[in-house]
């Protein structure tokens, strides 16, 4: 009975950090990574990424997330392998994110096998081979993991390790984007919008820009501005074109960004 209750303890400890109370997950939750548990290794590493009632220190959370790795726990696994891919806490290298990515991978999590999918997609730290991006993003989703979903969906729109086939791009950012993943909520706005692979419907179009932009999409909301600029599925309006118009320049979108100066230019909006 004494383990029960002392295991009990990581999980009051888990529940603690998710209700946001730091102070006691620590003091629960250390104990646990001291000892070697690596579920709790990999939450305290968690907790020093960023910043959750510690220091932030991500030298330290690489060090949690590795002693937890080495013991074959695949979200630490991940974890660690994202911290190699940007560098933080740790030398930036590729070819070690990916095979940490590739541990994860080959124990079936489905992040890692996404992440080890786009590395390949990308040719980071391994060859660029997009059968094998197709291959680890399918496998991840197939077990209904949305930015997986959401990538190998984009492979078939763009023929890449794939014939390109629309309609089996949909099917696939469909998925993800009723997971609510951004970029493939847009990809399926704008298949509606040109009636790509789904029948075309301006309406559908409209309302998957609308949540991609309410997540702060910027593609989304460039295209939520032109539909309203052209009176497209909605009542033209140039005020509220571009009102989403500066929404996505804001967040960095250079063709929305020119496509209002333009529009200042002819005297359609005032400058700003």
């Amino acid at each position: 009975m004494g383990y029960w209750l002392f295991f009990n303890s990581f999980e009051r400890g888990r529940d603690a950090l998710l209700a946001k109370n730091y102070t006691e997950a620590l003091r629960l939750l250390e104990p646990w990574a001291k000892g070697g548990m690596a579920p709790a290794q990999t939450l305290l590493g968690i907790m020093y990424e960023r910043g959750d009632g510690v220091q932030r220190d991500k030298a330290i959370a690489a060090d949690y997330y590795r002693k937890a790795a080495e013991q074959r726990f695949a979200p630490a696994q991940v974890a660690l392998g994202v911290l190699y891919s940007s560098g933080d806490g740790v030398p930036r290298d590729d070819k070690l994110a990916a095979e940490w990515y590739r541990k994860a991978a080959m124990q079936g999590s489905p992040e890692g096998q996404n992440n080890l999918g786009y590395m390949y997609e990308v040719g980071s730290g391994v060859a660029q081979y997009y059968d094998l991006a197709v291959y680890w993003y399918r496998k991840a989703a197939e077990q209904g993991f949305g930015p997986a979903q959401a990538n190998i969906g984009q492979l078939y729109l763009e023929g890449k390790g794939v014939p390109k086939d629309d309609t089996i791009a949909f099917e696939w950012l469909n998925k993800a984007a009723v997971q609510e993943v951004a970029g493939a909520q847009t990809n399926v706005g704008y298949l509606y919008l040109m009636g790509q692979g789904v029948k075309q419907d301006d309406a559908a179009a409209l309302s998957w820009f609308n949540k991609a932009a309410a997540l702060g999409e910027p593609v989304a909301q460039r295209n939520l501005g032109l539909m309203y600029y052209r009176g497209r599925g909605v009542e033209q309006s140039n005020s509220r074109a571009a009102e989403w118009l500066k929404k996505a320049s804001d967040n960095g979108d250079e063709p929305a960004k020119k496509a209002m100066e333009e529009m200042a230019g002819a005297g359609i909006i005032s400058g700003t």
